[in-house]
């Protein structure tokens, strides 16, 4: 059984980066590191079921649109006209070591995630509280949400197939997994959730990523990078151009000093090349190997 206690009232209740391999891989997985409260509640919901055999997920109906430039639309929490916004979150595990975790806004005060101990559900939103995941606690944090795609044509395709492109994942009870554990069925992590929600590809295997979303290390993506992605900020630019860029950013300060805190960070190896200062508490800066990773397909030439 599942519990959640500190979520608005509503629905049931994902860990993140992606991972270049030698050969082409069939699944993905992903884990990353991921206010006022209300008053507690509780909802149980059934553990997971053993999956029904995979089917193919719902396809975009159209190639992804282009993401437009900024500004970016940056949200305290869930309101009407949301639906599809990505949501970062710190979650505090059994262990102690905060990690980012990233989901889909939906409809009704609800977030769909892939949640450690759970798989992929859908949730009430929850902004500050616990969740307890067949006997396991995870204290949760909501951090900001973000609007994904700027023009108001895509953002409405979007809404218009999100609760198809969720379905597929919920009706097959995908499980969680992470990059440290080699699946042997379909599973994901919250980060391959949302990049499937947002960028579906041909197969459940790999999103279709956009051509313009680069990452900061060589052979996988991170909740760091989607991160960057949406606030328009370039992790292959020049240091200053980075900086400069955040600079202009509308954001919270909690987005911002995480965006200033990659933005510094050495792009060949992930770690900071600045003081190790870090974010302030409910931006605990993820463990290099506890991100939310996602596998990435090789491409025809072997980079």
């Amino acid at each position: 059984m599942t519990m959640i206690t500190g979520a608005k009232p509503g629905f049931p209740a994902v860990r993140c980066a992606m991972a270049r391999g030698a050969a082409l891989m069939a699944i993905a997985g992903f884990a990353l590191s991921c206010a006022a409260s209300p008053a507690p509640q509780t909802l149980i919901v059934a553990s997971q079921a053993t999956p029904k055999r995979a089917v193919s997920p719902p396809r975009a109906a159209q190639a992804t649109p282009t993401r437009a430039a900024p500004p970016v639309v940056t949200v305290p929490g869930t309101a009407p006209g949301q639906a599809g916004y990505v949501h970062y979150f710190v979650i505090t595990g059994p262990d102690g070591e905060p990690e980012s975790q990233v989901g889909i806004e939906l409809p009704d005060d609800r977030i769909a995630w892939s949640f450690p101990e759970m798989g992929v559900v859908v949730s009430p939103f929850i902004r500050s509280g616990q969740v307890t995941a067949n006997g396991k606690s995870f204290e949760v944090e909501h951090l900001y949400g973000i609007r994904p795609l700027r023009d108001d044509e895509s953002l409405r395709a979007l809404q218009r197939e999100l609760a198809g492109r969720v379905a597929w994942w919920t009706t097959e009870k995908t499980p969680y997994c992470d990059e440290e554990t080699p699946p042997n069925r379909l599973c994901v992590s919250c980060l391959g959730f949302v990049l499937r929600v947002l960028y579906p590809g041909s197969s459940p295997a790999f999103p279709a990523m956009p051509a313009d979303f680069k990452s900061a290390r060589k052979n996988l993506y991170t909740t760091e990078d989607l991160l960057m992605y949406l606030a328009g900020v370039r992790v292959d630019g020049p240091r200053d151009a980075r900086l400069k860029r955040i600079a202009a950013l509308k954001v919270p300060d909690s987005m911002r000093e995480q965006l200033v805190r990659i933005a510094t960070a050495d792009v060949a190896t992930g770690n900071p090349s600045t003081a190790n200062d870090g974010p302030r508490a409910a931006v605990a800066k993820p463990r290099s190997v506890g991100r939310s990773i996602v596998k990435r397909p090789l491409s025809r030439r072997g980079s």
